[in-house]
């Protein structure tokens, strides 16, 4: 219960609130453990409320009707998920899945909408989350639509070892783990089309491959393909 008081302060939604609001709200709090792999919501179901991670990592994920995935964030402790429906009462938006142990917290809607009513201060934490939350996604897009798969391999890279938050919030820092199937999955790409553009970072100096992580030799190289509209394709 201290851990998830902690996690809970740390959330920039209640950073300011003060401390009977925040023992009220920590009473509403439910808590739940899951397995790497394990499905935490899914897309279409109704909004129960605001989750965050206590501690782990997790995705927020689409799926295309035939199996392919799109990983829009990975999310690392004290980062919400699930943060629109709460406010606009729609269902969720996409799935999120845990990638590796987590212990994740939900504010239920209704005690969060209360808590907006009562402390303007929580409105404006929530206007400047969903808006750093939009322009991610505005970036996104922009990527998938006007780069091939090597920039936008170099600009995860880049964006990860300089500890920018754009689809990584809570990485620990510039030693984010990703796994290829991961940079495939936050790219737009495929595995296959990773390794090459991965393999090509290397062999132009910029990333060398080493056991089970990549490590960055040149970030002014990797800026530089990460601008590039050209490169590998999808």
């Amino acid at each position: 219960m201290i851990e998830m008081a902690e996690i809970l302060r740390a959330v920039p939604y209640f950073a300011t609130v003060d401390a009977d609001s925040l023992t009220m709200l920590l009473a509403q709090v439910r808590g739940q453990k899951y397995e790497a792999g394990e499905t935490v919501l899914t897309e279409g179901e109704p909004c129960k409320g605001l989750y965050f991670i206590v501690s782990g990592r997790v995705k927020a994920y689409k799926l295309s009707a035939d199996g392919r995935e799109q990983v829009l964030r990975i999310l690392g402790p004290g980062r919400t998920f699930n943060d629109v429906p709460v406010f606009d009462g729609g269902p969720n938006p996409g799935s999120v899945a845990a990638v590796e142990p987590s212990s994740i917290g939900m504010v239920p809607r209704a005690a969060l909408l209360a808590l907006v009513e009562k402390h303007p201060q929580v409105a404006t934490a929530v206007i400047r989350i969903l808006a750093s939350r939009l322009r991610a996604l505005t970036l996104m897009v922009e990527d998938l639509s006007l780069r091939g798969v090597m920039a936008r391999v170099a600009k995860l890279l880049v964006d990860s070892s300089r500890g920018r938050e754009t689809v990584i919030e809570g990485g620990g820092g510039p030693c984010v783990r990703l796994t290829q199937h991961q940079i495939a999955t936050l790219t737009g790409s495929v595995r296959e089309v990773v390794q090459r553009a991965l393999k090509t970072l290397e062999k132009e100096g910029a990333i060398r491959l080493a056991r089970a992580r990549v490590v960055v030799l040149d970030q002014a190289a990797l800026e530089r393909w990460s601008e590039s509209s050209g490169g590998i394709g999808a």
